[in-house]
C-alpha cells in the first residue's frame, strides 16, 4: 500500500504543477525497488524540484508535503502561512542545503520564498532565485536536504535545458550532487562578446554574401564607404533595439527578409545602373533586418543591466571588426577587377551566383516559416 501511495503522489504532483516530466521509467524503477525489498520500517519522502534558467538567473522550485518530512514540517507550514520567523528559518535551511554553481563558480541566492498550495492540499513550494555570473555551460546542483528532512528523503529534480528539453536526476543521501552539461558557456567578459560577434558575422554565410553583393555593386571608394556606413548604422540600431527589448520581431520573417535582401542587392548589380542615393537607402533598410538577425545571439541569453550593456557593446564591436576584416580581404580582388576589361563580366557572374544562393535560402526559409 505504501509503495503505490508514494508513486501515486509523485505522479499527481507532476500533473498538478504542469511540468513536462520524462521520468516515468525512473519512478517505475523506484517502485519496483521498494516492492522487491523486505517490509520497510520507515517512510520514504520525496520532493519534486524544477530548475528554470534565464541567462545567469536560475529559478529553483521544490514542492513537498510537510507531513512527510518529520520535525521540519511545523516551521515550513508556519512559514507558508505567513510566520516571518518561521519563514526565515526555512530560508536559512535552504541556504545551507541547496546550492548551485555555473562552470565551477558558486551562484548567489537572491531571494527565498514559500508558497502554500492553492489546491486545498497540504503541499508547500519552496522557491529560491539564484544569480550566477553567466549562463550555464555546466550546471552543478547540490542537495543535502536529507540531513534536515531525514535520511530517507530524496529530491527528484527536473532541469530545463536551453533547447526546451528537460533532464531529471534523483538526489538523496548517497547522491547529493548532480551536474548538467548545457554545451558551451555564454561569454561573461567584454572580450568574450567581441569574439562572439566576430564569430557570428564571419561564420554567417548569408551576412557575408550580402556584404559581397554590396561591395560588387559599389562604384568608387566614396560610394563604398557610404554603403558600408549605411549598413553598419542600420544593423547597429536594430541590434540595440532588439537586444534592449524595444523591438520584438519574429525570426519567422527576419530570416526570409535577410535572404530576400541578398537576392535584391545581387539583382541590382545585374539589372540596372544604381542611383547612389537609392542604393544607400536600400542598404540601410536591409541592414535593419540583418541587425535583428544578429540580435538573436544576445536575446537568447536573457541578460539585464550592466551584463546586457557589456554584451551589446562587445558583440557590436565584434560584428564591426569582423565586417571590416571581410571588407579588407575582398578589397584587393575588387581593385583587381576594376583594372581589367573582364572585371564587369566577373562582377555579373558573381552577382548571379549570389542571387541564386539567396533564392535557395529564401525558398527554404519561407517553407520553414509556415505554421505546422
Amino acid at each position: 500500500m505504501l509503495h503505490g501511495a508514494i508513486v501515486d503522489a509523485l505522479l499527481a504532483r507532476m500533473s498538478i504543477h504542469g511540468v513536462r516530466w520524462q521520468a516515468a521509467p525512473l519512478i517505475v524503477a523506484m517502485n519496483l525497488a521498494l516492492m522487491a525489498g523486505p517490509a520497510q520500517a520507515h517512510t520514504t519522502s520525496t520532493g519534486l524540484a524544477t530548475v528554470e534558467t534565464r541567462g545567469g538567473e536560475l529559478a529553483y522550485r521544490l514542492t513537498l508535503a510537510p507531513a512527510e518530512i518529520g520535525e521540519q514540517a511545523v516551521i515550513i507550514i508556519r512559514g507558508a502561512a505567513g510566520d516571518a520567523a518561521a519563514a526565515n528559518r526555512v530560508g536559512e535551511l535552504l541556504h545551507a542545503h541547496v546550492s548551485m554553481a555555473v562552470d565551477g563558480q558558486a551562484c548567489r541566492i537572491r531571494r527565498t520564498r514559500l508558497q502554500a498550495s492553492q489546491l486545498g492540499d497540504d503541499r508547500v513550494a519552496l522557491l529560491l532565485d539564484f544569480h550566477c555570473g553567466a549562463a550555464p555551460g555546466r550546471l552543478q546542483l547540490g542537495d543535502t536536504l536529507s540531513t534536515p528532512f531525514g535520511e530517507h528523503y530524496r529530491s527528484i529534480v527536473s532541469v530545463a535545458r536551453p533547447d526546451g528539453t528537460r533532464e531529471e536526476r534523483v538526489l538523496d543521501r548517497e547522491h547529493p550532487e548532480a551536474a548538467f552539461d548545457f554545451g558551451h558557456a555564454a561569454p561573461s567578459s567584454l572580450g568574450g562578446f567581441v569574439r562572439l560577434g566576430m564569430e557570428h558575422i564571419l561564420g554567417g554565410l548569408d551576412h557575408l554574401l550580402f556584404l559581397a553583393a554590396l561591395l560588387l555593386g559599389s562604384r568608387g571608394l566614396r560610394s563604398l564607404l557610404i554603403t558600408i556606413t549605411a549598413f553598419t548604422a542600420a544593423h547597429s540600431l536594430s541590434l540595440a533595439a532588439a537586444t534592449l527589448g524595444w523591438a520584438h520581431v519574429s525570426g519567422s520573417w527576419v530570416e526570409p527578409a535577410i535572404a530576400a535582401s541578398i537576392v535584391w542587392m545581387a539583382l541590382e548589380n545585374l539589372l540596372r545602373a544604381q542611383a547612389p542615393l537609392r542604393r544607400h537607402l536600400l542598404t540601410f533598410t536591409f541592414g535593419l533586418a540583418h541587425g535583428l538577425g544578429f540580435a538573436e545571439a544576445l536575446t537568447e541569453l536573457h541578460l539585464a543591466g550592466w551584463p546586457l550593456a557589456r554584451a551589446l557593446l562587445g558583440f557590436n564591436l565584434g560584428v564591426e571588426s569582423g565586417q571590416a576584416l571581410a571588407v579588407l580581404l575582398l578589397a584587393p580582388a575588387l581593385g583587381w577587377m576594376a583594372r581589367y576589361a573582364a572585371g564587369p563580366r566577373i562582377t555579373r557572374g558573381l552577382s548571379l551566383g549570389i542571387a541564386g544562393m539567396g533564392l535557395i535560402w529564401l525558398a527554404q526559409r519561407l517553407v520553414l516559416a509556415q505554421p505546422g
